[in-house]
Order: C-alpha cells, then sequence, then structure tokens
C-alpha cells in the first residue's frame, strides 16, 4: 500500500478556527505555507493544550489534531503527553511520515523525542526564545545531539549554545506573510506615536513601556500611545496609567485580532519594545513592513536598516524616542523576510527538495 507522505509538526497550542487570527501568527504563518506550497504532503498539526476541546478539523488544508491539555499540571500534563505519543505513533503507522517538527524545546519536543527515538524519524526542535536559556528545565533531559536544532536567530543560538554548549544546526527567521504586507500610509497620517505589542507579562517590561512614555509626556504632552495585547498584568498597568496620570496618552487596546493589529501599525509611528530577550520578535518585521520605526534593546532578530534602533540602556531609548518624536519621518518600505524563504528552508531539511 502506498502511504502519503507527511510531516507532524508538534505545537503547544493552535487555533481552534480559522477565525482566531491571533493566535501564534508566526506558526500560523509557517503551516499555511508549507501546506499551500507542497499539495501532495499530508500537514498534521499535534497541539498539545489547546483547543480547550478534544477535537480533529481540516484549518487551511492542514489536519489538526487538538489534545485538549488545557495547561493542567501534573500527573494530567503526563496523561496528553501519551495521547500525544499515541497519536504521532497512529500517524507512522498510516502514513510515510518524513520529519517530526516540534515547536520548541520543551514539552512538544521531549515528546517528540520519545517517538522520534522509538521511530528512527528525523527530529527538528525549533528555539523560540525563553526555551534557549538556563531556566527551561527541558533542556537537561533533551537529546539535543539526535535532534536537528534551528534558531529563529542569531541572538537565540547565541543564547542556546551558552545553556548548552552545542551549536544549533541552522538559523530560520520566520518570515512575514503576505496578509502583514499592506500599502504604506505616510507618518504625517498617523494617529498613534507610539505603540507596544505583546502578552502583558513580566518578560515584556510593559511597566518600563509606560515609564518612557512618562518621561517623554514633559516635552510632547499631546503624545498619543497604545499598547495592544492582553495577560495577568493589565490590572498592574492601569493602575500606573491613572498614578501618573497618563489616562490621555495611553490607551490598552486589550487582545485583538491579527487583521485590527496590523491595522494599528499602519496606523502608528513608532514600535516601542522593552523587553530584554527575544527569540526573534515577529513584531518587529510587522513593524518594519506597516512603515514603522522600531526602537528596542538588542534582542531577537530584524533586518539591518535605519529604520530600527538597537539601544543598551533606557536612557538610549528614551534619546531615540524624543529624536524619531521631534523630527518628521518618511514612509519607507523595508525589505524584510518572506513566509516563503523560511518555508523553503525548512523544506530542505524535511528532505523535499
Amino acid at each position: 500500500m502506498n502511504r502519503r507522505k507527511a510531516v507532524v509538526i508538534l505545537v503547544p497550542g493552535f487555533p481552534a478556527t480559522e477565525t482566531e487570527t491571533h493566535w501564534v501568527p508566526p506558526v500560523q504563518s509557517f503551516v499555511k505555507a508549507i501546506t499551500r506550497r507542497n499539495p501532495e504532503l499530508a500537514v498534521h498539526v499535534v497541539s498539545f493544550q489547546y483547543p480547550f476541546r478534544r477535537s480533529r478539523y481540516v484549518w487551511h488544508g492542514a489536519t489538526i489534531h487538538g489534545l485538549r491539555g488545557r495547561n493542567r499540571r501534573f500527573p494530567y500534563r503526563f496523561r496528553t503527553w501519551i495521547q500525544a505519543a499515541i497519536e504521532i505513533r497512529r500517524l507512522i503507522r498510516t502514513h510515510d511520515v518524513i520529519v517530526i517538527h516540534s515547536f520548541w524545546l520543551a514539552e512538544c519536543a521531549y515528546v517528540g523525542s520519545w517517538v522520534a527515538r522509538l521511530s528512527g524519524i528525523k527530529h527538528i526542535g525549533y528555539i523560540q526564545g525563553q526555551d534557549a536559556l538556563l531556566g527551561n528545565p527541558y533542556l537537561k533531559h533533551l537529546p539535543l545531539n539526535k535532534m536537528t536544532i534551528v534558531a529563529l536567530s542569531e541572538k537565540a543560538a547565541d543564547a542556546f549554545r551558552g545553556s548548552t554548549g552545542r551549536a544549533v544546526d541552522q538559523i530560520i527567521p520566520i518570515g512575514l506573510d503576505a496578509d502583514a504586507r499592506g500599502s504604506l500610509v505616510e507618518p504625517a497620517k498617523r494617529s498613534i506615536d507610539i505603540l507596544g505589542v505583546g502578552w502583558l507579562s513580566p518578560i515584556k517590561r510593559f511597566p518600563q513601556f509606560l515609564d518612557l512614555i512618562y518621561r517623554l509626556k514633559t516635552d510632547f504632552p499631546a503624545l498619543n500611545c497604545m499598547i495592544v495585547g492582553d495577560g495577568p498584568g493589565r490590572a498592574g498597568l492601569e493602575h500606573q496609567i491613572r498614578q501618573n496620570a497618563l489616562e490621555a496618552n495611553v490607551r490598552l487596546a486589550g487582545q485583538l485580532p491579527r487583521e485590527e493589529v496590523l491595522s494599528r501599525m499602519r496606523n502608528a509611528k513608532i514600535l516601542l519594545h522593552t523587553s530584554y530577550y527575544e527569540g526573534q520578535g515577529y513584531v518587529f518585521l510587522e513593524a518594519l513592513a506597516s512603515g514603522m520605526r522600531v526602537v528596542s534593546f538588542d534582542v531577537g532578530y530584524a533586518p539591518k536598516s535605519a529604520n530600527v534602533y538597537r539601544c543598551q540602556s533606557y536612557g538610549e531609548m528614551l534619546g531615540a524616542l524624543r529624536t524619531l518624536l521631534a523630527a518628521p519621518l518618511q514612509a519607507q518600505e523595508i525589505e524584510v523576510p518572506n513566509i516563503d524563504e523560511t518555508a523553503n528552508a525548512f523544506e530542505k531539511l524535511y528532505g523535499l527538495n
């Protein structure tokens, strides 16, 4: 019997429907690109924790296997891992599985390693960001020398080498899809001066974002800023906004569909990113493609451009923001990696070309 060639992609969470565009946009773009470019290939995505129901459904041509892990603790989490291993083994019996591709070096890579060792199938582990650091408990349990390790950026690769002593096999950033590339709007017509985008958690350091806005308000009292995203830090940010009388300057927009996030970017001048660490920072590419300037610490991945301001301190960041706000900005189209370049690089690792 001729079995259909397949790849199995392991992820912590995946959209429950095609309309949930806010869920991990880089992974969505990647899965869509691999499926679109390889119609003869069966693309199966095993999602450990979300959707919060046990399900199997087709998403843009890929088959999604939702395990309903619901982010539960042990021993229930171990049961999700067993279910994942059983599902992957079933796919191996019914398909010619050529690779197991784990996003990221955590529980997905751990389970993927079990199955890869039993089946002899190639296993690729993709580093996101925090999973490259010593604080990741999975690193010491993964058979790293029996895996192909890919990083999103040089920064993530350097962090991984520092944590494990092992170099990555390849660096492949996730490029932008066509949805993120819209017509540019002149900065003079953009109503949002400074935009922040991300999960409201301590890692992203949004309190420092607000502190910078507070300092800028003295020279730019009409400053109009927005933070897009939600998370456990929202209540603290709301308190900080009230405490520093920033209600007229900063709006917390909450979680938005990706289409609306991109719309806000095309209406904003500067992306301010205060995180001290990023594996890639997909938002950098989205912002540059939208014609924004990017002000960040020296983290993640962004193409070399005069529109990117990589800072070593908050003082340097404050100076860059003051300079940008004081001068008229010109809309510029910046060349950034696209998702087909990413897909092509992984297709070579998969042995498809």
